[in-house]
């Protein structure tokens, strides 16, 4: 039973890495700058504070590994920068 729940807390961590590469996709289209979603990250990371688990045993991402999915995924969409213009 306890493999069955490391197992599926990887799958919910591989989800919600996903869902941050569409949420840049998303937000830019509605004309947001993504970029912000990275300090959104910051701030889940300073509420978890200094006694935070390992990875392995919980059902999130770390937010340093999400900002940088989140960093390679602005790249991706955007190879020349983020463009002027988008809301923060």
């Amino acid at each position: 039973q306890m493999i069955s729940s490391l197992v599926q807390m990887k799958f919910g961590r591989d989800d919600e890495l996903e869902s941050d590469r569409l949420g840049v996709k998303f937000v830019s289209e509605a004309g947001y700058d993504p970029r912000a979603m990275i300090g959104v990250m910051e701030v889940l990371k300073s509420a978890a504070g200094g006694g935070r688990q390992p990875e392995f045993f919980s059902t999130h991402p770390n937010p340093d590994n999400r900002v940088q999915k989140i960093q390679a995924a602005i790249k991706e969409l955007y190879p020349s920068g983020v463009p002027g213009g988008l809301q923060e």
